[in-house]
C-alpha cells in the first residue's frame, strides 16, 4: 500500500471523528486529492488549504494548520542569522528541500516509516539526483544540494529500518556517509554516524555502535558545536557501554549527554539535524539504566520520557511504554506492568512499524514467564490477538527488492 492510499485511510477516519466531535456532518466528506498530496510531499505549499481540510488535518496530526503549512523563515521575510551557530550549506534554512524534509518527517511520525519510504526514495531519485548533477557542474548550490541528499538518504535509512529492512537501511546509511564527504560542513556526517550507531545497537552490533558514536563525536569536534547532536552521540555510546557492562563509563557518558543537551537552549540545532530532545534522552537513559540494573532510576526516566512526549507521538510513546513495562517486570511490579501493557494494546492497534512490532513480540515473551497470574493471562490473550492484527497491517509494508 502506497503512502497516499495509507494517508487517505487515516484522513477519512479523522474526517469522521472531526465531524462527530464538531457536530458538523459535512466534515466527513472532506478529502485530499492525489495531486494536492503530491504537491505537499515535494514542498509545493501555497498557503493554507480550505478551512474544512485544515480542521481534519489538525485533528489527524494534532498540530495547528498554520504550523503544518508554515513557510520557511526566508520565504516569510524573516531575517536568518547563519553566522557562528548555523553555517551555510546543510544547515541553511534557505534550502528548497527543507520543506519536503519536514513533510516527510511529520508523515513518518504519524503513519510509520514504511509507508513514507517510497515517497522519500522517489523524491531522492526525481528531485535530488538531477540537482546533484547540476551542483557538480556549478549550476546549483552544491553544499545545499548535497546536504539535502545526505539528510534525506539518512531519513530513508531509518524508514527502511522501521519497515524491518535493516539491509536496505545499512545501504542507505553507507550512501549518506559517502555523500557527506562532499560537504565542507562536518555536521551532516556526524548526524549520519549517530544514526548508524543507533542501527548497530538495534541489530546487536554493540562494539560497532560504540565505535560509530565515537567517530561521530570526533567529526563533530572539528566543526561548529551542535549540543543536540553531541548529546545524541554520547547517549548512543552510553547505551553501547551499558550493554558491554562498562557501568562507570556508561554512566559518565550519560551524564555528559545530559550536560550537552542542557546547552541546546543557548545553541539551537540546525533544522537539518535529526531531532533529539529531553524526552528522547530520557528514553535512552531508561534503556541504559535498565541494562545496568538500576531499575528504580530506569523507571523514573521511562516515566519522565512519557510525561514529556506529546500524546500525538504514538509510536515514540509506545517505545517508551515498552521500556517502562520491561522495567516494571524486572522490579516484579506485575500489576503496574499489566496496566502499561493494556495501554500499549489500546494505542498500538493502528501503528504500522515492524521495529515496534518486534519489541511488542519480545515484551509478550517477557510477560509469558508470569502467565500463572490471572491479570497477565488476560493481557497475553489480548496481545496475541493484537499480534495477529499487526501481521495483517504490516503486510502493506513490504518494500521493493533491489537497489533504491
Amino acid at each position: 500500500m502506497r503512502i497516499y492510499e495509507t494517508f487517505t485511510l487515516h484522513f477519512e477516519r479523522a474526517a469522521k471523528e472531526a465531524a462527530r466531535l464538531d457536530g458538523n456532518p459535512s466534515l466527513a466528506s472532506v478529502y485530499v486529492s492525489r495531486s494536492t498530496w503530491d504537491r505537499w510531499m515535494v514542498g509545493d505549499i501555497k498557503g493554507l488549504p480550505r478551512q474544512a481540510t485544515c480542521r481534519v488535518l489538525e485533528h489527524l496530526f494534532q498540530e495547528p494548520a498554520a504550523q503544518l503549512f508554515a513557510p520557511l523563515a526566508s520565504e516569510s521575510g524573516q531575517q536568518v542569522d547563519v553566522g557562528t551557530t548555523a553555517p551555510m550549506g546543510v544547515h541553511s534554512v534557505t534550502s528548497p528541500h527543507l520543506a519536503a524534509m519536514n513533510s516527510f518527517r511529520l508523515a513518518d511520525r504519524q503513519l510509520g516509516g514504511g509507508h513514507v519510504y517510497r515517497s522519500v526514495v522517489h523524491y531522492l531519485n526525481t528531485v535530488i539526483a538531477p540537482n546533484l548533477f547540476s551542483a557538480a557542474d556549478g549550476r546549483e548550490d552544491g553544499e545545499s544540494t548535497f546536504g539535502a541528499a545526505v539528510v534525506l538518504t539518512e531519513m530513508a535509512a531509518w524508514m527502511a529500518h522501521d519497515a524491518g529492512r535493516d539491509d536496505m537501511a545499512s545501504n542507505h546509511f553507507d550512501r549518506a556517509l559517502r555523500l557527506a564527504q562532499s560537504l565542507t560542513d562536518v555536521t551532516a556526517g556526524a548526524n549520519v554516524l549517530a544514526g548508524m550507531s543507533h542501527l548497530a545497537l538495534q541489530t546487536d552490533q554493540i562494539v560497532a555502535a560504540a565505535e560509530l558514536a565515537r567517530s561521530g563525536l570526533a567529526r563533530l569536534a572539528a566543526g561548529t558545536p551542535v549540543p543536540t547532536l553531541a548529546a545524541r552521540l554520547y547517549a548512543m555510546e552510553a547505551r553501547a557501554l551499558a550493554q558491554l557492562n562498562a557501568e562507570r563509563e556508561a554512566q559518565r557518558r550519560l551524564d555528559t549527554a545530559r550536560e550537552a543537551l542542557a546547552l541546546a537552549q543557548t545553541v539551537p540545532a540546525p533544522q537539518w539535524v535529526a531531532p533529539f530532545d529531553e524526552a528522547a534522552l530520557a528514553s535512552e537513559a531508561a534503556s541504559i539504566l535498565l541494562d545496568l540494573g538500576a531499575l528504580k532510576a530506569a523507571a523514573k526516566e521511562a516515566q519522565r520520557a512519557l510525561a514529556l512526549r506529546d500524546a500525538s507521538r504514538v509510536r515514540s510513546r509506545a517505545f517508551g511504554q515498552v521500556t517502562l513495562a520491561r522495567v516494571l517486570l524486572a522490579q516484579g511490579q506485575l500489576d503496574a506492568a499489566c496496566s502499561v501493557g493494556l495501554d500499549l494494546h489500546d494505542v498500538c492497534q493502528s501503528v504500522t512499524s515492524v521495529r515496534l512490532s518486534k519489541q511488542l513480540d519480545a515484551l509478550q515473551i517477557e510477560f509469558g514467564s508470569h502467565r500463572k497470574v490471572p491479570e497477565v493471562r488476560e493481557l497475553l490473550s489480548r496481545m496475541t490477538a493484537s499480534a495477529q492484527h499487526r501481521k495483517l497491517l504490516l503486510g502493506s509494508l513490504v518494500l521493493p527488492e533491489g537497489p533504491q
